[in-house]
Formats: structure tokens, sequence, C-alpha cells
């Protein structure tokens, strides 16, 4: 008797983390889809080239709503309305520069135990599979890369078509505590080609908080 309560339990566990990978996936679908929209709304809104330079700039520290992370911007960002997300809405802030750059942020929740491993760290075939979506939406991916346990990068090329342009620019996804933090950072800007340095600067200026608010 149990050894078949053993297996029961090994069963529903197989099939609960089945379950959340698969709702883990969508989730990041959902949020890289947004990303892709928010750029595009980005572009639209940027009014031309500018003779500012990006030296320029005033990088300033913003901190999360939620006091779990700060984050340098080159100016201040606004809010974005939020959208559904599967468990949290899906809240978002972004900026783009006078010279077409967009630096953004989005997050949301995803639920269960934010100690558990799959809240802290990505499955072993998210490449594949976020690689595969992108392409399904006409993106040309460039290039993934896993840099740590919970945390994978992208370069997209991005069609435009209502603007007949192609924007360039990588994507960073984070999952920390049961939540997926989706930064992107590039040009707004018709075949020009990426910033990594600077993208690298406000990626890397991404701190959490040990003890954030929004949980225990």
């Amino acid at each position: 008797m149990r050894r078949t309560s053993r297996l029961s339990i090994t069963i529903h566990r197989g099939q609960y983390a089945r379950s959340h990978w698969r709702s883990l996936i969508l989730a990041t679908l959902l949020i890289f889809l947004g990303i892709a929209y928010s750029i595009v709304s980005a572009q639209r809104r940027h009014v031309g080239p500018n003779d500012s330079k990006a030296d320029s700039w005033h990088w300033q520290v913003f901190r999360g709503p939620d006091g779990d992370f700060t984050l340098a911007f080159p100016g201040k960002p606004k809010a974005q309305s939020a959208s559904p997300g599967p468990v949290t809405e899906i809240r978002s802030f972004d900026l783009t520069t006078a010279e077409g750059m967009n630096f953004s942020i989005n997050f949301h929740d995803i639920g269960g135990d934010p100690r558990s491993s799959q809240n802290n760290e990505w499955g072993a075939d998210l490449e594949k599979a976020l690689s595969d979506a992108d392409r399904s939406q006409g993106f040309h991916v460039v290039q993934v890369h896993r840099l740590a346990k919970n945390l994978v990068q992208s370069e997209i090329w991005q069609d435009v078509p209502e603007s007949n342009s192609r924007i360039n620019y990588l994507r960073r996804s984070i999952i920390r505590r049961g939540r997926i933090y989706t930064l992107a950072c590039g040009w707004v800007v018709n075949e020009k080609t990426v910033n990594k340095a600077t993208c690298s600067r406000f990626f890397g200026s991404m701190h959490f908080i040990t003890k954030p608010n929004h949980r225990p």
C-alpha cells in the first residue's frame, strides 16, 4: 500500500511539474508578444532623429513598485497600461530616448511556492521553445544564450510592416521567486544595429532587493 501511495505522489508531482512548465512557457510567450508590441508602439511615438548624444544621457535608478528590484534608465521611465496575465497583471515601464533607443521592463507573477526550484530556474528546453515561438511570429532570432540558470537572453530582428522597417533589440528574461521579469533594449530606428554596450549597462544595472515587499 505504501508503494502505491509513493508512486501516486511521484506521478502527481510529475504531472504538476509538466503542467507548471507549460503554463510558464505560455506566460513567457505572452510577455514576449507584449514586448514586441511595446517596441512597435515606441517606434510610433518616436518623432525622428535628434542631435543629442548617448553620453549626455542622465541615468537614474528606478525602483520597482513592489520594492523588489532597482534598474537604471537613461531618464525617467513611464508606466504603461497593465495587461492581463495568467495570475497577476503584467506591469510595464519603458523609456525611448530622443535618438530612438528604447529601454523597457515588464513583470508578473506565475503562482506557486516562490522558494521552489521551478520558480527560480528555467527548464532545460526553454531556449528552443522561445526561439520556435519567436520564429512563428516572423521574428529573426540571431542568437539565444542562457547566461545563468534563471536568465536567458535573445537578440531579435523584428519586421514592422506598417512602417516598412526592421528593428533590432536584445531581450533578457529572468525568473526569480515566482516572478518573470523581461527587459528589452534596442533601437526603434529602421535597420539600426543594437548598441550592445549600452544594453549591457542597462541589463547589468538591475539589482534585486533581498526581501521584496510583495512576498515573504
